[in-house]
């Protein structure tokens, strides 16, 4: 029991994000001139796409490397999601198999060149993202079709009793089931150890290659569920829809905690970096500012967070 009680209590980073998510809603709600619970899990709804592809970049970053094909696996996934619809909600079934098994396909294919070929992740996954922008350019010719069913768009427009939003309830089971995987089971722990040390890993006989395809093929599955969701909510086929959350995934992991040397999966800092981002476009939006702003934000707010972590790591040593 004290171990299941101090795998699950938040860590310093996580708590630093927490604070500074709070801080962030203080200020929104004030400038906004009232609290409201529904507005606040309103936001939360939307924020769920790119939650999940978090997680799954958290995974990676996990293990030392980086993932740069998210955005554009969360764009092939409307594409695919979309298009096997075609606005009928008798194809779910093969809409989502469709969908899922493209994303466990570039994870594997970003595995095996990161691991079997020795090409630099960040390398690895940038032409990846490449090559999925081509094809889906290519056979969509510009001009992509399908929709997603108004039946199916309930997980992320309908509420569990009017109360919370069913793309919540999504994401808090993916939370839920990547920090049982990691920190509950020998399989997870072995991944932290391969992520955190490498070599000790392979002389311990952990199987690193084949727990860093793991990694990767669990980021673009979370990418397609991501994309899944984000489709959900447009309702329509969009080429690079999901493109921006490449460098958004980044920003919100980092901001909850994320290292890139490895060996850290942080699931609550990794949620609250995601709201910290949302908020912050949605605080930008309430008061007028360009759009210039986001980006200005947002890149304080990650300098912010690594300050903080390297002054604490400082005070340590």
């Amino acid at each position: 029991m004290n171990e299941v009680i101090a795998q699950l209590r938040p860590s310093a980073a996580s708590l630093r994000a927490l604070v500074l998510l709070v801080v962030l809603l203080a200020v929104f709600f004030f400038a906004l001139g009232r609290f409201s619970p529904t507005l606040a899990l309103d936001n939360i709804r939307q924020a769920a796409p790119l939650g999940v592809v978090v997680l799954g970049q958290a995974i990676v970053l996990m293990m030392g490397r980086l993932d740069l094909s998210v955005g554009a696996t969360a764009s092939l996934a409307n594409i695919v999601l979309s298009s096997v619809f075609a606005g009928n909600v008798d194809n779910m079934a093969l809409a989502l198999a469709a969908t899922l098994g493209a994303g466990v396909l570039v994870g594997l294919v970003n595995g095996i060149m990161a691991t079997k070929l020795r090409i630099p992740a960040f390398l690895a996954t940038l032409a990846t993202s490449l090559i999925i922008a081509g094809l889906i350019i290519y056979f969509t010719g510009g001009s992509p079709r399908g929709s997603v069913p108004p039946g199916f768009r309930a997980i992320t427009e309908s509420w569990l009793a009017g109360l919370v939003p069913y793309s919540a309830i999504i994401w808090l089971v993916l939370l839920a089931a990547t920090l049982f995987l990691v920190h509950f089971t020998m399989l997870g722990r072995k991944m932290l150890l391969s992520g955190a040390n490498p070599v000790a890993a392979h002389h311990t006989g952990i199987p690193a290659d084949a727990l860093v395809i793991l990694s990767f093929v669990l980021c673009s599955l979370l990418a397609s569920v991501g994309g899944i969701l984000l489709s959900a909510i447009t309702g329509m086929a969009s080429i690079g829809v999901g493109n921006a959350y490449t460098l958004d995934s980044i920003a919100a992991a980092v901001i909850g905690g994320a290292v890139f040397a490895g060996g850290v999966f942080l699931p609550l800092g990794a949620v609250a970096g995601t709201l910290i981002l949302f908020f912050v476009q949605s605080l930008l939006y309430l008061l007028s500012l360009p759009p210039a702003a986001k980006f200005i934000v947002q890149g304080g707010i990650i300098i912010l967070a690594l300050a903080l972590a390297n002054i604490r790591q400082g005070k340590s040593s």
